[in-house]
């Protein structure tokens, strides 16, 4: 596991305190590793607005003093559950398969009640605000390493704002 990464979420807005939501950090708060997750700086520009005439080459395109804006874009990450071999003391190596799937449950229970969230990786050391669960894989596996066995599983994530970065320090983990 010395390749897995943490995986950090904050429910964006405020609670009922009006306090910002607590960070959630995905090893210590579910038993999530996130195992694979992909360096995505940005995806692509969206269309510029255009106007084309028949007597005229070309497009007659508007650029915003801006810039270009972004699209927005999904985004696969892979997470793992462990739990302990057969054989093994429970204590030492993980948890059982229906503690596994309680976690999973929870994970997932927050992804999609949350709405809109930061995330950050520990990883690519990317953070992006604005996004949300799109999708959870259905090809969820039982993964055998190192006499540890894990449930892996992908999730996909709509990244609303791809261009705003999110710093460990802005998540309160620097």
């Amino acid at each position: 596991m010395s390749k897995w990464n943490n995986f950090y979420l904050q429910r964006m807005g405020t609670g009922s305190n009006g306090s910002a939501y607590p960070v959630c950090e995905s090893v210590a708060t579910w038993g999530m590793w996130c195992s694979e997750i992909p360096f995505k700086l940005a995806e692509k520009a969206k269309e510029p607005a255009k106007r084309s005439f028949h007597d005229e080459h070309g497009d007659e395109e508007f650029i915003p003093s801006g810039g270009l804006m972004m699209e927005a874009y999904d985004m696969k990450v892979k997470f793992g559950c462990k739990r302990m071999t057969s054989g093994r003391d429970t204590a030492t190596y993980g948890t059982q398969v229906s503690d596994v799937r309680q976690k999973v449950k929870a994970f997932l229970d927050y992804l999609r009640q949350s709405g809109m969230m930061k995330m950050y990786s520990t990883h690519t050391r990317i953070g992006r605000r604005y996004v949300r669960l799109q999708s959870v894989g259905d090809n969820a596996k039982w993964v055998t390493k190192d006499d540890m066995e894990f449930l892996m599983f992908e999730v996909t994530l709509k990244v609303n704002d791809p261009v705003t970065d999110v710093t460990s320090s802005e998540m309160g983990i620097a």
